[in-house]
């Protein structure tokens, strides 16, 4: 048997899995994550700070035929969502909605940022997915980077990506 002691240490940790496991449930709803984004790109505005969002397209893997047998589409997500936890700064945000779609928000990130964190998730994606689903075809994850301030006006500020979400 194993004892732990109550130290301020193991409570102050136990308590920081806690909000984290909060947040996460939080921030799966859509319509809450849309508002801390708006909330986001206020404070972007106000402060002239930088604020990026990256998106991943999960909607092309499906559950019955392309996971191993081994697992069940919940482990794999499960296991998916704690890669990509371990891959952002605990002050990123994570939304998983519906399992089709996923969305990191960079706090303070420029747009060179997310294209690192990009270039990493798609290494660090493709060696999961190779492990983990059947097809080669789906282990190529697609990924869309929205960052403000944006140098042109496109389809691809944050703004215009979450006025959609929620609809």
């Amino acid at each position: 048997m194993i004892i732990v002691k109550k130290t301020s240490t193991n409570l102050i940790m136990a308590k920081k899995i806690k909000n984290n496991i909060d947040m996460d449930k939080l921030y799966s709803d859509p319509l809450t994550f849309r508002a801390r984004v708006q909330e986001e790109l206020r404070r972007a505005k106000r402060y002239a700070t930088f604020v990026s969002m990256v998106s991943l397209d999960l909607s092309h893997i499906d559950a019955v035929s392309d996971i191993d047998n081994s697992r069940d589409y919940d482990d794999f997500m499960a296991s998916f969502k704690k890669l990509l936890k371990n891959s952002i700064r605990e002050s990123d945000l994570l939304s998983i909605s519906m399992g089709r779609r996923v969305l990191i928000l960079l706090m303070d990130t420029p747009h060179e940022g997310a294209n690192a964190l990009m270039e990493r998730l798609t290494k660090t994606l493709r060696y999961f997915m190779a492990d983990n689903i059947k097809s080669p075809l789906n282990w190529r994850i697609p990924m869309k980077e929205y960052c403000f301030p944006t140098s042109s006006k496109d389809d691809f500020s944050i703004q215009s990506f979450i006025d959609k979400i929620g609809e």
